[in-house]
């Protein structure tokens, strides 16, 4: 019997993953525009205190002083992209599955919308710890409900508007707290929702479940109002080239130019509860200088006060250390954005760690390095 090689046949249906839409856009406002420009400037202006009033004398209402203000600068700073190609070939003989806009739109909702949301609820996490609005207690079916009420409280009593709120949790938070014996007892809806399999809103507050793979490690959740903070999307540009120079097929590029922000006046409308705190990200880009060596800007401009920066410098990323937050990490200072340094040569990439002023990890940054 011959050998025969036989053509084989795949179906035109593709197994498509599972996706969800964007959950963060819940938790922001379109208040700011960002159009035509990189950076916008935020004003805040500041109170006095109230004092009492003299019946006599020049100064009655007290001594004047100028009301300073703060500006708060931001900056957009993701300008991420991606490519692929589709050969022709390779699309007529897989039965067309392997269409160009079909990829274009799983690489959207796979890919693109995943790291949009976890950026933004990694930065809304962080300003949080940074606040000091946050708990880390352990979260049981005992006390789940318990803690979502006391950051309710923490916001409340920092006027915090109570409509609006909206609370991303874990499912693991959202399994806890629908057997936690106070939540169920508390309203007869919260039932109603347990037999729908739908959290819905509790104390007037939004509750979301987010996977946690968006989610910090170790979120339980993240309360928020979305007058707190923005991410605009300054560009997103998808392109599908037919048949360009050198292709036969289809290239596809994408290009998408975001950032988040927590408005400094309203960083208190933001708790953070979860079993570890939150790495802060720390925008790093380099620039070459004179010959060996490479200039380090880093964004924020400066670290946290008594805080410092160190880096180091590998050849490749694998080979860089994994920093932790709350650990420990040794590198040599950075001066500031703009030191300059001379890399060990053969080097490719960069690692910058802000460590607070106890010596822990709290922010981390990497970048190609750029050598002169």
């Amino acid at each position: 019997m011959s050998n025969t090689n036989l053509a084989s046949r795949y179906a035109k249906q593709v197994d498509e993953r599972f996706h969800r839409e964007s959950q963060a856009l819940l938790a922001l406002n379109n208040d700011f525009k960002f159009t035509g420009v990189k950076t916008v400037n935020v004003y805040s202006i500041p109170t006095v205190a109230m004092t009492d009033y003299v019946r006599s004398g020049t100064s009655r209402y007290g001594d004047a002083t100028d009301l300073a203000r703060s500006v708060q600068s931001l900056t957009v700073r993701c300008d991420r992209s991606y490519n692929f190609i589709i050969d022709r070939g390779d699309k007529l003989q897989t039965e067309m599955v392997m269409d160009a806009g079909r990829a274009l739109s799983r690489q959207i909702r796979e890919v693109v919308v995943p790291e949009y949301d976890t950026y933004v609820f990694a930065t809304l996490a962080a300003k949080a710890v940074e606040k000091g609005n946050c708990s880390h207690e352990a979260i049981t079916r005992e006390n789940a409900y318990e803690q979502f009420l006391a950051a309710m409280e923490h916001l409340g009593n920092r006027d915090v508007p109570d409509k609006g709120r909206v609370c991303f949790c874990s499912y693991r938070f959202a399994n806890l707290i629908k057997q936690d014996p106070a939540f169920m007892k508390d309203s007869s809806a919260s039932q109603e929702m347990i037999l729908k399999g739908v959290m819905g809103e509790v104390d007037g507050c939004r509750i979301v479940k987010v996977p946690s793979g968006r989610l910090p490690a170790g979120a339980a959740f993240i309360l928020t109002h979305p007058m707190a903070a923005i991410a605009p999307k300054q560009l997103e540009e998808y392109k599908i080239h037919d048949n360009p120079p050198g292709i036969s097929g289809w290239l596809v590029e994408g290009r998408f130019i975001y950032d988040c922000f927590v408005l400094e006046e309203k960083a208190d409308a933001v708790f953070y509860h979860g079993g570890q705190s939150v790495m802060k990200t720390l925008h790093v880009t380099t620039a070459a200088a004179a010959e060996g060596q490479t200039k380090v800007l880093v964004v924020p401009g400066a670290p946290e006060k008594g805080g410092k920066w160190v880096y180091e410098t590998a050849a490749t990323a694998a080979d860089l250390t994994a920093a932790a937050c709350g650990g420990s990490f040794t590198g040599a200072d950075l001066a500031a954005s703009g030191a300059v340094i001379t890399p060990t040569s053969g080097h490719g990439v960069i690692q910058v760690v802000e460590v607070n002023g106890e010596g822990k990890v709290s922010g981390c940054g990497r970048a190609k390095l750029n050598v002169g």
